[in-house]
């Protein structure tokens, strides 16, 4: 009899030592564009979100938990993001940052809606996305907000006539910012005399895309495209007129455009979403242990995935035991981001502050 109530003491204190072991890690997914020419604020934000990651487990995880986070290449298509969201939904992922592009978005969002699990876009703005009580939250402003200012800004300085040139193969995103600018400009009593759509695969785009609009006589330009193209656009255009405008809408705002863009983007206008040169504390440590890790400034996305990360942290840590992420999300209330407030309406929409800045020296300067 004693052997037999020797080996049952063994098997309740290994089965005891198993239910002490670790607990399960909590897995989060994050998609975003890793490759091609729209890759930069892609890696900046998932760069950003792998810091946030790092920092809540060295401080102990969500209520003990480890966070594993599961990164995934969208390869800036609808058809990457979609099978994206489905393979980390298959790993068991708790939720989902990303994606960046809103071209992604559309083959991304159906698949998240049917499995019920929570996203939080740090940068996708098409109007695609708005006022749908889904599982899909969005951290920045919208094509209608941004293209607003931007029209605003152009009567106020005395443009009447304006050109587009915007990318093709974004264009849920770049479609969506023109037709808003097109009507926020015609209201205050602006014209849009020209508008080119490119493909960034197709050789001698750009300097087509140049020709065609300055032929119309435009004031001022906008180009609705990411950084590289941006760059590259202006140079184009800068070969044939000196004089002319030029803006870029905020997509084009990252690291890339500053690296590639020389002397021929001296003067350029863009919208940002936060201050580059804030000071404060919080910021500072942040910006310093980014540069130190990855040997950049982070961008625009970077900020934002690093708030979408902080919002996604705090829902998984409020959230109760039968509550659902989408619950835990939409009772979050206010979240304080890196240098923003962070509040979700009705709809999961969110809006950040804008601030128009212009390329001097090489830099982004607050106008």
């Amino acid at each position: 009899m004693r052997p037999y109530v020797t080996l049952s003491a063994v098997m309740i204190l290994l089965l005891q030592l198993a239910a002490c072991g670790d607990p399960e890690v909590i897995r989060v997914g994050f998609i975003g564009g890793l490759e091609g020419r729209a890759s930069d604020i892609g890696i900046a934000s998932r760069n950003a979100v792998q810091m946030a990651v790092d920092e809540k487990n060295e401080a102990g995880g969500i209520n003990g938990r480890q966070i594993q986070l599961l990164v995934r290449d969208d390869l800036g298509t609808s058809e990457g993001g979609a099978e994206a969201a489905q393979s980390l939904i298959a790993e068991g992922v708790e939720a989902i940052i990303g994606p960046n592009l809103s071209v992604v978005a559309g083959g991304m969002v159906p698949v998240i809606n049917e499995a019920k699990i929570v996203s939080i876009t740090p940068t996708v703005s098409s109007l695609a996305f708005v006022g749908n009580n889904d599982h899909f939250y969005r951290i920045g402003s919208s094509t209608r907000q941004y293209a607003e200012a931007y029209a605003r800004y152009s009567i106020d300085v005395g443009h009447r006539k304006m050109a587009t040139a915007l990318d093709g193969r974004n264009a849920l995103f770049s479609s969506s910012w023109q037709d808003e600018f097109e009507r926020a400009f015609t209201e205050l009593g602006g014209t849009l005399v020209a508008s080119f759509q490119f493909d960034s695969t197709i050789g001698g785009e750009f300097s087509r895309a140049a020709t065609t609009l300055l032929a119309s006589k435009p004031d001022a330009m906008i180009f609705i495209a990411n950084g590289v193209d941006s760059a590259q656009l202006t140079q184009q255009v800068r070969k044939q007129d000196k004089e002319v405008e030029l803006m870029a809408a905020e997509w084009a705002a990252s690291e890339s455009l500053l690296t590639l863009g020389g002397a021929a983007i001296e003067g350029l206008l863009l919208l940002q979403t936060y201050d580059r040169y804030d000071e404060t504390a919080h910021y500072v440590a942040f910006r310093d242990a980014y540069k130190a890790r990855f040997r950049s400034d982070p961008g625009f996305s970077s900020i934002a995935a690093y708030d979408g990360a902080t919002v996604l942290f705090s829902a998984l840590q409020e959230r109760g035991d039968d509550e659902t992420m989408k619950s835990s999300m939409d009772a979050l209330g206010t979240t304080q981001g890196l240098q923003q407030k962070v509040t979700f309406d009705g709809f999961g929409d969110s809006a950040r502050q804008l601030v128009f800045v212009t390329v001097q020296k090489g830099k982004f300067i607050r106008k």
